[in-house]
């Protein structure tokens, strides 16, 4: 019962609004205004004469003269979804767990006219791939246990335990991304991965503790699975 309640108390924190000024915070461009429009979510126009509906922490669709820019900003869930659908002319779509956007292939930065119509350059989709990376990220995080929940530690892999004066890993910084299928390859499971695949989850390094004396396998191993998924299958809808 005890630690039920605590697991609860832990949901609930997670789970809070963000405040306006939290969402904000990672805005690198003058704002002229912002207001919210939905749980997490606000629309901004600013002093460039753009206009945006941001989700948590991106501009999921920004508003140009005569264009309209999509982005996940890697997480391609159904929150992110709902507001592209919502709040733009755009539709987007998911089947067989790829997303596309007025019957085109997803991609973060896909720019549209007015009229709907895709002005980027479109994207293939490899199916084949897609299987075959989800069978190995599963299989990868089948290795994450009660007995097998490793803390972060100084000998972890360089890309995945340094980060830059911008809080990014180094990984991330060089979009190095193929140590992360070595990883999963040499069945490398190691602390800081889980670490950052929580963090980037939103938890804070208390609930990231606390996960850990608990050891709530399964919260980790969405986590990393997301994580992995993210960076490693463009197009693909996390989960």
């Amino acid at each position: 019962m005890k630690e039920s309640k605590l697991l609860n108390s832990q949901t609930l924190i997670f789970n809070i609004m963000k405040t306006k000024k939290v969402i904000l915070s990672g805005v690198t461009k003058p704002v002229k205004k912002s207001k919210f429009v939905a749980s997490n979510t606000l629309r901004i126009n600013y002093e460039d004469g753009t206009e945006s509906v941001r989700l948590r922490d991106t501009d999921v669709v920004t508003f140009k003269p005569g264009e309209i820019v999509l982005n996940s900003g890697g997480w391609k869930t159904v929150a992110t979804k709902d507001r592209m659908n919502q709040f733009s002319s755009i539709r987007v779509r998911q089947d067989k767990g790829v997303w596309y956007a007025n019957g085109k292939a997803f991609y973060d930065g896909m720019v549209f006219n007015d009229a709907g119509e895709l002005i980027s350059p479109p994207i293939d989709v490899d199916f084949d791939f897609i299987k075959q990376m989800k069978k190995k990220i599963n299989k990868f995080c089948s290795l994450i246990t009660k007995e097998n929940l490793p803390v972060p530690s100084n000998g972890d892999c360089w890309f995945c335990l340094m980060r830059t004066e911008d809080g990014e890993t180094m990984g991330d910084s060089s979009k190095n991304h193929d140590h992360l299928v070595d990883h999963m390859e040499e069945g490398y499971l190691h602390g800081s991965l889980l670490v950052n695949a929580m963090r980037e989850r939103g938890y804070k390094d208390e609930q990231i503790g606390f996960h850990y004396q608990l050891r709530v396998v399964d919260t980790f191993k969405r986590a990393v699975r997301r994580y992995l998924q993210k960076r490693l299958i463009p197009g693909i809808a996390v989960k």
